[in-house]
């Protein structure tokens, strides 16, 4: 890890959001939601509720409902929604019940089917009435994010230590039939330690959720982790190591991307049989669906369109008022890389590559588009990272951490080089030492 460094998850991702242009508007959008309509594809939603005063929420969700009748307008009547994701940030249980009654009355949503109706809690505000009306509203999987001591949210240490909290929202959800239950921690502040995260880890496995997943708080958006004070480098890796390996003692898989899963989640059985999928949501075990994000800077997919919203409030607002969709930046169909995607999805979703079947799905011939690349796979074969075959690439187990770096290095071929002299230093740093 020290040698290959560790990656923002979207910066291993594609396309990157970094890719995008402003030579998009809002009627290419209108045009990819109706071909969305015709060829009858479901859907996914995702919004995310900023940290707002009650009041100024208050409108930002009626900008949400303006938003939604303009999508919806344009793919017909109730569309299917097959996966849907709230941050619920720290909205009231009114303003729940406003947000998603109106999704509900213009989209299809229909919690008895095997869909993903999944939402974000924060600790410090939820409570047994939140995870109640939460599971009326139809959600079926709950991620609780657990703040580390010293958050700065005016509550004490012993607040923070304490399990009881976070114990009874996962008994909530156990008792309300949520589908599943994940823990979202943060690692990287200044004052944590390898102790102190082991005893935290520890004290959250012996709860037993489905999930957890771990976040370097280094890949928070810059103005964000600016406000922070981080750990440095060495501290960090030494906290994420820790992680990995309480979490793997406890018997959770590794999926990817910092996720891990009970051997009974349906992340890992999916996975197992190799129909796990990774978009712009996440990973997902449902089939190929059409991305909605609303809201400020939220991002979507419809068809091989990818659309980004206006990220300021004010411009995002602007546009709903004139009755115009929210789009500020994209990337046409036409200039998104389909083989490249499918390469960096199948690796993150199954750590394996198979260049017959690439071919045959999109037309890529990894050998000679990635031939300057044979070198750094090369050595990654040698340091045992992963089994170069003459039809596929398969990671190993001790490589699965470097995956995102390898993607990054398929979809950004300038980090290549970095990796090359990387290794070439190590290489003469060996030599030197014989």
């Amino acid at each position: 890890m020290q040698r290959y460094g560790q990656l923002d998850p979207h910066q291993c991702g594609y396309p990157r959001t970094a890719d995008f242009t402003t030579a998009i508007a809002p009627l290419d959008l209108l045009r990819a939601l109706r071909d969305s309509r015709k060829a009858q594809r479901p859907l996914s939603l995702a919004v995310q509720l900023p940290l707002l005063p009650h009041d100024e929420l208050t409108l930002y969700i009626a900008d949400l409902e303006r938003e939604i009748d303009l999508l919806a307008c344009h793919l017909g009547e109730h569309p299917r929604v097959e996966r849907l994701q709230l941050n619920a940030g720290r909205a009231s249980l009114d303003q729940l019940r406003r947000l998603i009654g109106h999704v509900q009355s213009r989209f299809e949503l229909n919690p008895h089917e095997p869909n993903e109706f999944s939402v974000e809690v924060e600790l410090a505000h939820a409570d047994w009435p939140l995870v109640g009306v939460l599971r009326e509203l139809g959600f079926n999987q709950l991620s609780v994010s657990v703040p580390d001591l010293h958050a700065d949210l005016g509550n004490s240490v012993e607040y923070f230590q304490s399990t009881s909290r976070i114990r009874a929202l996962i008994e909530a959800a156990r008792t309300l039939h949520y589908l599943s239950v994940n823990v979202d921690l943060g690692y990287g502040r200044s004052w944590q330690t390898p102790t102190s995260f082991a005893r935290k880890l520890d004290s959250i496995i012996e709860l037993q959720p489905d999930r957890v997943s771990m976040f370097d708080y280094r890949q928070l958006p810059a103005p964000a982790s600016r406000r922070l004070s981080l750990a440095p480098a060495d501290v960090t890796q030494a906290l994420h190591r820790c992680g990995i390996e309480r979490l793997a003692a406890a018997g959770y898989r590794f999926i990817g991307l910092g996720h891990f899963a009970l051997p009974h989640d349906e992340l890992t059985m999916a996975q197992e049989l190799g129909c796990l999928r990774h978009d712009i949501g996440g990973y997902t075990t449902l089939a190929q669906f059409d991305h909605l994000g609303l809201g400020a800077g939220a991002v979507s997919r419809v068809g091989d369109l990818y659309v980004r919203n206006h990220s300021s409030i004010a411009d995002y607002r602007q546009a709903l008022a004139q009755a115009q969709l929210p789009t500020d930046r994209g990337l046409l169909p036409a200039s998104v890389d389909r083989g490249l995607r499918a390469i960096i999805e199948q690796l993150l979703c199954d750590g394996y590559l198979d260049f017959t079947s690439l071919q045959a799905r999109a037309g890529v011939v990894f050998q000679e588009r990635f031939a300057t690349l044979q070198p750094l796979l090369e050595q990654l074969q040698r340091e045992g990272l992963l089994h170069l075959r003459a039809h596929a690439i398969e990671i190993q187990p001790d490589g699965c951490l470097l995956i995102p770096a390898l993607c990054a290095v398929l979809a950004q071929p300038g980090l290549a080089d970095r990796l090359t002299d990387a290794l070439s230093s190590a290489d003469s740093a060996s030599l030197s030492a014989r």
